[in-house]
């Protein structure tokens, strides 16, 4: 990340608190240093006032030469923010304004004019590749062995909270230090909190390659673990849609490091995926695909998960033969 300026406005905009904390971090360090106990003072958004904050900005300090005012949940302030157009004009020489804010509205004029006037550092979560490559930047800095299903047991159980990888990633690592070795996939998972849960990446290859009887079989055991159900329920979408985009590049005759690249995949997957891209036509992988977006809007509106994900993926792969073999038997209380 890039040295902040010392003075001036600045804008950390984005839903993920780990990157807001850490772009924080580095406007603070170049705008007051180390010593911080006169220098910043901390506002949240829906506990203040504009003009309170820009009151704060002006009001200078006989103790801190230079001072940083923090405001966290900025766009939770209420008003048009006249205050701080006004104090934007005439900024004080001697201290930063950090604004940090999840969903500001740029349709109004005040968060137009920071965006134009303000140094704007993104906090977005990142998604597909940049996540991939993020989580794989941060094992190799740690110099850690991961085989490469341990690796996407790890980016499986993460997501995108980049907080708790960071967490994971020290527990990983202390780990690894006692351990010859890459790590599996299962010992990912061990060090992680879930035992010797199934990786929920079979559950993905079960899904890909239409084995309608695993599949029920390994959501039975990811259930029971404790997976939440919508997270199992990302694995098998996620699958089916890397199915329907191997099929795309597959007929197209993309190449092997094409196919890598647009859809995310590691090179040990590509065979695979590519073979299960041959299971389905493309109105059964649009059929699939409804159906888990039919299990998603029934889970989130109260139906229990279990018993819309079992029809759904029954539905999906045509309700053949193995998935009829292994529908779980009714459970008490449920």
């Amino acid at each position: 990340m890039a040295k902040a300026a010392a003075a001036g406005v600045h804008l950390i905009a984005g839903g993920d608190s780990w990157l807001a904390d850490q772009a924080l971090e580095s406007v603070l360090e170049a705008a007051v240093g180390a010593d911080r106990t006169e220098s910043v003072q901390v506002f949240r958004g829906d506990e203040t006032s504009w003009a309170r904050v820009v009151e704060a900005a002006r009001s200078g300090s006989l103790f801190a030469p230079r001072r940083a005012i923090v405001v966290r949940q900025a766009d939770a302030i209420k008003g048009e923010g006249e205050e701080l157009l006004a104090w934007l004009a005439d900024p004080s020489p001697d201290t930063a304004l950090v604004l940090l804010a999840v969903k500001p509205d740029k349709r109004r004029a005040l968060w137009k004019k920071l965006f134009d006037k303000a140094t704007v550092v993104a906090a977005e979560p990142p998604k597909g590749r940049a996540l991939r490559g993020y989580v794989q930047d941060q094992v190799r800095r740690r110099k850690l062995a991961l085989r490469d299903e341990g690796f996407e047991e790890l980016l499986e159980r993460v997501g995108q909270d980049l907080r708790r990888l960071m967490g994971e990633l020290e527990k990983l690592a202390a780990f690894a230090a006692s351990h010859e070795g890459p790590l599996s996939a299962e010992e990912v998972a061990a060090v992680l909190g879930k035992g010797l849960a199934q990786p929920l990446y079979r559950l993905s290859d079960a899904m890909s390659a239409r084995r309608a009887g695993r599949v029920l079989e390994l959501l039975e055991k990811a259930l029971d673990d404790g997976e939440p159900a919508l997270k199992v329920l990302g694995t098998l979408h996620r699958a089916l849609r890397q199915v329907r985009g191997a099929r795309a590049l597959r007929e197209a005759r993309a190449s092997r490091e094409q196919v890598i690249a647009r859809l995310s995949l590691l090179p040990f997957k590509v065979g695979d995926v590519l073979e299960a891209s041959r299971a389905w036509t493309d109105a059964e992988l649009v059929r699939a695909i409804a159906a888990f977006d039919r299990a998603d809007r029934r889970i989130k509106s109260g139906t229990d998960g279990r018993l819309a994900l079992t029809a759904a993926v029954a539905e999906a792969c045509g309700g053949g033969k193995g998935a009829a073999a292994v529908r779980p038997a009714a459970r008490p209380g449920r």
